[in-house]
């Protein structure tokens, strides 16, 4: 390096994960990189062991990501919902605020088996900030329910340097950040793992399939199709989710097939189609 030159310090950000998240939890991400960084090397110049968990206030991320407080909770809790961060929560607080992460590199590396491309332009990567704006939400870090780690889910006595503030729920969202929640998904974790991109992409060409057949006959040998994609579902909840959509679309498409083939009496598949509906719709038939 040249006398006069500066040394500037990077850090280094996962290029397809930061590719699929919002600019919300892009600008949270780095924020806690960066965070992580600073601390793994003040421990190792201090000789002391670095076990990747670090403390930051809500107020000390509002004012590093600039993102409004609303804003800081809603990115954690997607993140920790995909299992990208640890969370430990202040348990006496009155907002259990999140004040100790850790990130976890091992699971970002699961979004590095593919390409850049489809990282930025298919949707069923996309990772989006959590609406906090709806009725009853609660971060994924104080959900029972989640699917989180054992540390997760530890609590620690109240820190006086936590300066997280509760009287302010009514934040201004960031300028920056405004409108982005229109576009939040609510999906959970196993929705937005990179092994569903090809699960979806089958399933989304399975239910158009579905939607565009015209012949009652073709209809039915599409349910073969349909068992064997639920068999390479990731889990039930993703099966049932398959299960759902395929219901939605087959209800309209009968009545479709009733007018069709109502118009049609000569027609022999329509005659099957009748008899087959009856069988279905009769007591004995178990319908």
């Amino acid at each position: 390096m040249k006398k006069d030159e500066h040394k500037y310090q990077f850090t280094a950000m996962p290029v397809n994960l930061t590719a699929c998240l919002d600019n919300n939890c892009r600008s949270m991400l780095f924020t806690l990189l960066q965070l992580s960084s600073y601390f793994e090397n003040r421990c190792n110049s201090e000789n002391k062991a670095w076990d990747g968990w670090f403390f930051r206030s809500n107020a000390d991320l509002q004012a590093q990501s600039r993102l409004s407080e609303n804003l800081v909770r809603a990115t954690l809790s997607a993140l920790y919902r995909i299992g990208i961060i640890d969370v430990r929560v202040d348990g006496k607080s009155k907002n259990q605020s999140p004040n100790r992460f850790k990130v976890n590199e091992t699971a970002m590396l699961q979004w590095e088996k593919y390409s850049i491309e489809d990282c930025i332009k298919n949707p069923d990567y996309a990772i989006m900030t959590d609406q906090y704006r709806t009725t009853g939400w609660k971060p994924s870090y104080l959900d029972k329910s989640a699917k989180a780690t054992p540390q997760s889910q530890q609590s620690f006595p109240e820190i006086e340097d936590n300066i997280d503030n509760a009287a302010n729920e009514e934040n201004t969202v960031n300028i920056l950040s405004a409108g982005t929640h229109e576009r939040i998904s609510t999906k959970p974790r196993e929705f937005h793992l990179p092994a569903m991109a090809e699960y979806k992409k089958e399933e989304d060409a399975l239910m158009k399939r579905f939607s565009e057949v015209t012949s009652w006959q073709d209809w039915m040998m599409l349910f073969d199709d349909l068992e064997s994609l639920l068999q390479t579902a990731p889990s039930e909840k993703v099966k049932d989710n398959t299960l759902h959509r395929c219901d939605a679309l087959g209800k309209p498409k009968l009545k479709y097939f009733e007018k069709k083939y109502a118009a049609e009496p000569d027609n022999p598949i329509g005659r099957k189609f009748f008899k087959w509906l009856d069988e279905c719709r009769s007591p004995q038939s178990g319908q």
